[in-house]
């Protein structure tokens, strides 16, 4: 594997997102609470000190000079240099003073009663929201814990951008649903996590860009270098000022403060040094935004003045940084949306967190073979185990067998046949074959070089080859039932090798077939007989949507599953998921009344009591009821559970799964499986589903880097839009869909995705050909042979070939177009390489 494709594999984006969210989570979950809690500070103080500040009244105040001089004279040794007050609400005076034995120029500060100028305590509440503080800007840790913060908070702004881009991924223009989940309940912790996190967006990332300002000085040295302006009124007085004389100060500049909502003013400490002062006008653009005044110390003559909105707009900016990162720059609803985005965070990291664990602890793997280290060399003591497998299944089974024999200390080597040259046969004495038959009749695509080399030669000879056969088949397709595997024992006998067992031939992957064969591996190998099939899991009908209403070929529907539980599922593009089938209760009704059964009977099932008419949905319906009612559980029992039905996924990396299903019509009705999930199953309903690779048309490391062609009709789309979905979110832009189906108008599935990826450039080229429409009329393999040179070049590339949908017509069509294009010679060459993946039905 590439490095490229190792980093595409790997996800770095994911991973650094659930990484930081991990490590930077706590630290993150403090800020948010502290930032929330820090965003009505100054109201929830007044509250719970309502009967303290309760005679903090504007006309009850002393005017500064005679706060000052009251202070004074009650404090000898005091010199004031500094008062701040509110204007807007009642609230205590802040007042900075100089003793003799102050050091360092910030001085000593007091908060005072502002109707008596009597220093008061500390406000309930106050050493709360000081302690708040500390942890919100530095942990209360000191320059360690303020380090920590900034870290933090830049974790914080590589998660808003990396959570924006997987989501993206994952719901690439879906509009509304961006900003609202798509089902309530039991999501919370992951589609109410992506959610919440595009709501909090511009929140968390205004905060953090903002909050920065305060961590690092190379951020505060760099915001200035790019946004500030000089423009600061330097005011130096004339001749030194030994003395302020506060009173005329105030009569001066009193009236033009009288609607200001706050004042700062600061005494000089030095002779030439002015009065500065700071006061928030009552029309200001937000609370912080406040106009600067230099007044002369003794004769209180104005001597300059700097406007808020007088400055350049990056100096406005940097002023506006603290509202900005309150949320109070935009007002009181500003202060109330970052205070719910700060208090989100707690809710972010217990659900990432939820998500880690539930990776870590429920992930399972799709239903695919075990990991088997089953590579003995050749030779008369190693038991080969060979499959031929199209959709996974033979190969699952094959896996699970080994895995069987090496558990009694078996030498065992298991490869696929395509990987098997015939004259190896004859090394091994024991050989156990697995295999499925594709179509009508034919050995799978990657078993087809080896089906022309043995099943048609007299060589070799196999004398001392013992073995045994499991042959998967569907009794639907009549004559070629199981027609490869009949055909393989057939030429094996012919070689002169010996069956151990008679052949089994199992339908449907029918569950009593696949115990027989486990059964005869116990009697001649000593291998525990166990279930050869995992089961299946509860999955819920979350959306089904009639995809093609009006269509000749009668509907087809878009279904969404999802699973009930903490575990997420994993699969890959191309894989299938196995849905196990319910009886119309119609026909449960009509068969127990024909036979007389009262249908409200209890049977066990599950370890759970049912009543025999719900009880029967998922089986089998015998032609002849049990002779008694004591008879009863022991038939019911016995009954062989409804064979599932394959579908190929239709969608990757979503945690729920997509589905394109067409209602299929008999005579004597509508299929079992899809009448059920389109007609009959209500959205909520529980669905027994599990998932099975399908190596024969999963991609791999190299044509994930190659060009890609994918061929297919009808619900085959399902298959070929999953691979489309995995290889554009991977960045690889070098696709080219061949589609057909009867009417454009209708039938193509998924077109304005389809259409809106090749106007991108994420599909190379689009072919879709509707075989009912007046101006087209032509089938999927038409168009491949209108491209045949165009094809011949993509091969040339090393372009590999997936084929999904019917083996009827399509199937049968395209590949015998893809031989007239390329010859038969190239043809079989492309398939024994594993260039030309199928998933046909």
């Amino acid at each position: 594997m590439t490095p490229l494709a190792r980093l595409r594999a790997l996800d770095p984006i994911f991973q650094l997102h659930w990484l930081l969210g991990i490590t930077a989570g706590v630290v993150l979950m403090l800020i948010g609470v502290t930032g929330g809690l820090m965003s009505f500070q100054e109201d929830i103080l007044e509250w719970i000190n309502a009967d303290q500040v309760a005679h903090f009244e504007t006309d009850q105040r002393l005017s500064p000079p005679a706060l000052v001089a009251r202070y004074e004279a009650k404090h000898p040794d005091h010199t004031v240099s500094s008062l701040f007050w509110r204007q807007d609400r009642p609230y205590p005076v802040f007042l900075g003073y100089r003793t003799p034995d102050t050091t360092g120029r910030r001085g000593e500060r007091a908060m005072v009663d502002p109707t008596t100028a009597e220093p008061i305590g500390m406000l309930r509440g106050q050493w709360t929201f000081g302690l708040i503080r500390q942890l919100h800007q530095r942990l209360a840790a000191g320059a360690t814990g303020k380090l920590i913060v900034g870290i933090s908070t830049i974790a914080l702004v590589v998660l808003s951008i990396s959570g924006l881009w997987i989501r993206w991924q994952r719901r690439p223009r879906q509009g509304w649903r961006w900003l609202w989940p798509r089902a309530l309940g039991g999501k919370l912790a992951g589609e109410w996590h992506a959610v919440l996190g595009l709501w909090a967006l511009l929140a968390y990332l205004l905060a953090s860009l903002t909050g920065l300002w305060w961590s690092f000085d190379w951020y505060r040295n760099a915001g200035k270098a790019l946004f500030e302006s000089d423009t600061a009124a330097r005011v130096e007085l004339e001749q030194p000022a030994e003395t302020v004389d506060i009173d005329r100060l105030w009569a001066s500049v009193g009236p033009r403060l009288v609607d200001a909502k706050s004042v700062f003013m600061r005494l000089p400490d030095e002779p030439r040094a002015p009065v500065e002062i700071h006061y928030v006008p009552g029309d200001a653009f937000h609370r912080y935004a406040d106009d600067e005044l230099f007044v002369h110390p003794t004769t209180g003559e104005i001597l300059g003045a700097a406007r808020f909105a007088d400055e350049p707009a990056g100096n406005q900016l940097l002023a506006s940084l603290y509202a900005l990162h309150m949320g109070a720059f935009f007002g009181t609803p500003g202060v109330i949306v970052m205070m719910l985005a700060s208090f989100s965070l707690p809710v972010f990291f217990i659900t990432g967190l939820l998500l880690y664990l539930r990776r870590r602890r429920m992930k399972r793997q799709v239903a695919a073979p075990p990991a088997v280290q089953a590579n003995a060399p050749p030779g008369t003591d190693t038991l080969l185990v060979a499959y031929a497998s199209q959709s996974g299944l033979a190969q699952r089974i094959a896996s699970q067998t080994t895995a069987a024999l090496q558990a009694t200390g078996r030498a065992v080597r298991m490869s696929g046949l395509n990987d098997i040259q015939p004259l190896s046969l004859a090394e091994h004495r024991q050989a156990l074959f697995v295999v499925s038959t594709h179509g009508e009749g034919d050995a799978p695509v990657a078993a087809r070089g080896f089906d022309r080399r043995f099943c048609s030669a007299t060589q070799p000879r196999l004398e001392a080859l013992d073995y045994a056969l499991l042959s998967l088949g569907d009794s639907d397709y009549g004559d070629s039932y199981c027609a490869f595997g009949r055909r393989l024992d057939r030429a094996l006998r012919e070689h002169g090798a010996r069956t151990l067992i008679a052949p089994i031939e199992v339908d449907k992957a029918d569950a009593a077939a696949l115990a027989d064969w486990h059964a005869a591996l116990a009697g001649l190998f000593g291998t525990a007989h166990t279930a050869v099939e995992p089961a299946f899991d509860r999955w819920r009908l979350a959306a089904r949507t009639i995809a093609n209403p009006g269509s000749l070929g009668g509907p087809t529907a878009c279904l969404r599953l999802e699973p009930i539980g903490a575990g997420t599922p994993d699969w890959q593009a191309g894989d299938i998921a196995e849905i196990r089938p319910r009886q119309p209760q119609a026909m449960i009704d009509a068969w127990l009344q024909r036979h007389d059964i009262d249908g409200r009977i209890s049977v066990v099932r599950d370890g759970q009591a049912w009543p025999l008419e719900q009880a029967l949905g998922d089986r089998q319906l015998p032609d002849t009821p049990p002779d008694t009612g004591n008879e009863l559980q022991h038939w019911f029992d016995g009954l062989a559970p409804l064979a599932a039905r394959d579908y190929s996924i239709a969608n990757v990396g979503d945690g729920a799964i997509e589905l394109l299903v067409r209602l299929a019509r008999h005579e004597y009705g509508t299929g079992l499986a899809s009448g059920w999930l389109i007609e009959r199953a209500a959205i909520g309903d529980v669905i027994e589903l599990r998932l099975r690779a399908n190596p024969g048309f999963r991609g791999d490391e190299n044509s994930h880097q190659k060009p890609a062609v994918f061929i297919g009709n009808g619900t085959g789309m399902a298959g070929l839009r999953s691979h489309l979905i995995a290889r554009i979110g991977a960045g690889q832009q070098a696709n080219w869909l061949l589609f057909g189906e009867r009417q454009r108008a209708v039938d193509f599935y998924y077109g304005d995705a389809i259409r809106a990826w090749h106007q991108a450039g994420a599909l190379t080229h689009l072919d879709a050909v509707f075989s009912r429409d007046a101006d087209d009329g032509r089938y999927v393999q038409h168009a491949l042979a209108a491209h045949a040179d165009r094809l011949r070049d993509w091969i040339d590339h090393g372009a590999y070939l997936f084929v999904c949908g019917s083996h009827d017509g399509m199937a049968t069509g395209v590949t015998a177009t893809l031989v007239n294009i390329l010859g038969a010679g190239l043809f079989e060459q492309l398939n024994d390489a594993g260039r030309i993946r199928m998933d046909v039905y």
